[in-house]
């Protein structure tokens, strides 16, 4: 006797799942919870993305081929992080063995993003084996629900379909086989999830997806979507060549340390660093990571913004015990490399940001202006900061002297008489002159704007036409002075900065931080 697949058992177990949920909440009960929640079109969601593929993001505790993955997410915290990143729809895994979700997941799932703005679609993933599921996603939030032809009858899938629509869900069919694409078609679905992961050995290829949309007919008013082993933009490229409108993302997104900056990667999105400065107690960095930050940067330079020893330790533990994680993540720079040309210097050890940052988030800044220096390693050490921030008349080659990444501010005039025809231009080289000259000795360069009493804080732009001159030029940086919610996307547009610095921007007073500021910048 041949072994059963791991799906077979699956939808053997969830048979005997939903015999035991009917005993605990008839299906009457859940009928009259139908209009709990308001449904939006989980087609035209998907479809909404101007023609370019849309990311369905998912929220999954572990799997049968890759057991856990994280066991222990908040599924809510998680889902609004891909709501704020642009996902137009969101799955949840409601299986409770083998994937470890929950109904409860879902639930709070759409209690968490059912008032946004525009919100994304819901869908209930799980193997669905009987009408009464279909009920049950509808009266726990859901939007849509997964219907797979593998595992159902023609008969069970014509019924299925009609009970979603009748409930106006409009299902996701999953097909892994030219056989199964037929029958989809056949009983009408409208939306068409194609798997790339083999549900009888759990092996993925991606080519499935373009072998059975090559071999499909009657598909024109079909929407496909890709399902499995996505993780990088050159993988959704490759789908949206074939008019696949969707693609379902799961465990690259659980695994990557920002989910939100995932997700405008596989968009396509340009992805900006964010830090977000000036941060003075605990709960406001777990908010200001949960938000998406980066960096967080602690001022220990004469400001209003100044946090005391105590407090900077308090704060960094905490989010050592957020991120799981308090090693550090990139080395320093022990000797300086005066041959390499700056671009080349800066555009690698943006690099090396980036990848740390995949690893651990977010990373503590300490800001420093003109302290002394062995007192500023000696707060690095006690507090544990990732990297130092220098942002005085400090010489541009004092980065050698800490144990950490150290980034140096560079103040540029907030505005001056444009005398010259090319005066962005010959601003700019003197910068780039500059940049050179801090090669070798530090991680990162930071532009903010120039003020004879505040070495940063300010709420003042300086002219951009001279931080784009640099980036047109290849030159990496962070762009600080005067951003907020408001102009940073123009900001971004107009300069494509590696990073984006703020502190007096995301307040709702003189060093007091807003949240829902930050939550917007960020965004």
């Amino acid at each position: 006797l041949m072994s059963k697949s791991i799906l077979e058992t699956i939808v053997e177990q969830r048979k005997l799942d939903v015999a035991q949920a009917k005993l605990q909440v008839p299906v009457e009960d859940l009928m009259k919870a139908l209009d709990v929640y308001p449904v939006i079109n989980f087609q035209d969601r998907l479809a909404s993305n101007g023609g370019k593929v849309t990311v369905l993001a998912e929220v999954k505790r572990a799997s049968p081929s890759k057991g856990d993955i994280a066991i222990d997410i908040n599924a809510a915290k998680q889902a609004m992080l891909y709501a704020q990143s642009g996902a137009s729809a969101i799955s949840c895994l409601t299986e409770p063995k083998w994937f470890k979700g929950t109904l409860e997941d879902m639930k709070s799932i759409r209690e968490a993003i059912t008032n946004l703005e525009n919100r994304p679609a819901l869908l209930r993933k799980d193997f669905i084996v009987d009408e009464y599921q279909i009920y049950e996603a509808r009266a726990n939030g859901a939007d849509s629900l997964l219907l797979i032809v593998a595992t159902l009858t023609d008969e069970e899938l014509t019924q299925f379909l009609s009970k979603s629509r009748e409930l106006n869900m409009e299902p996701l069919v999953e097909v892994a086989t030219d056989e199964e694409m037929t029958r989809a078609i056949k009983v009408g679905s409208k939306v068409i999830g194609i798997n790339n992961r083999n549900l009888h050995t759990f092996t993925v290829d991606l080519d499935t997806t373009k072998r059975l949309i090559a071999n499909s007919e009657g598909a024109s008013d079909i929407l496909f979507v890709a399902l499995s082993g996505i993780s990088t933009r050159s993988d959704v490229e490759q789908f949206e060549a074939i008019n696949v409108r969707a693609v379902l993302v799961g465990e690259s997104l659980m695994r990557s340390s920002n989910p939100m900056n995932k997700i405008r990667e596989l968009q396509g999105v340009p992805l900006v660093l964010v830090k977000i400065c000036g941060i003075q107690d605990e709960e406001m960095a777990i908010a200001t990571a949960e938000a998406g930050a980066d960096f967080i940067g602690l001022v220990f330079a004469e400001s209003r913004r100044k946090v005391t020893l105590e407090r900077a330790k308090s704060i960094v533990q905490a989010l050592h015990k957020w991120r799981r994680n308090s090693e550090k993540s990139m080395e320093a720079i022990l000797d300086g490399e005066q041959k390499q040309d700056s671009r080349e210097w800066f555009s690698e050890r943006c690099q090396d940001l980036s990848r740390a940052i995949q690893k651990t988030r977010p990373l503590v800044v300490g800001v420093f202006a003109n302290n002394d220096v062995a007192w500023i390693q000696e707060i690095v050490d006690s507090v544990g900061l990732d990297i130092v921030q220098l942002s005085g008349t400090e010489a541009l080659n004092s980065g050698l002297q800490f144990s950490v990444p150290v980034w140096k501010a560079l103040h540029v005039p907030e505005s001056e008489e444009k005398s010259e025809e090319n005066f962005a231009e010959i601003r700019a080289q003197k910068f780039a002159e500059k940049f050179q000259e801090a090669r070798g000795f530090n991680s990162a360069l930071l532009l903010d704007t120039k003020d004879a009493t505040a070495l940063g804080g300010t709420g003042r732009v300086f002219d951009w036409e001279i931080a784009t001159a640099l980036t047109n030029k290849n030159h990496q940086f962070f762009l600080a002075g005067g951003l907020n919610p408001e102009n940073v996307l123009g900001a971004v547009r107009a300069v494509s900065p590696f990073g984006v610095d703020v502190s007096s921007g995301v307040e709702s007073g003189p060093g007091v931080k807003d949240l829902e500021k930050i939550q917007k910048f960020i965004v």
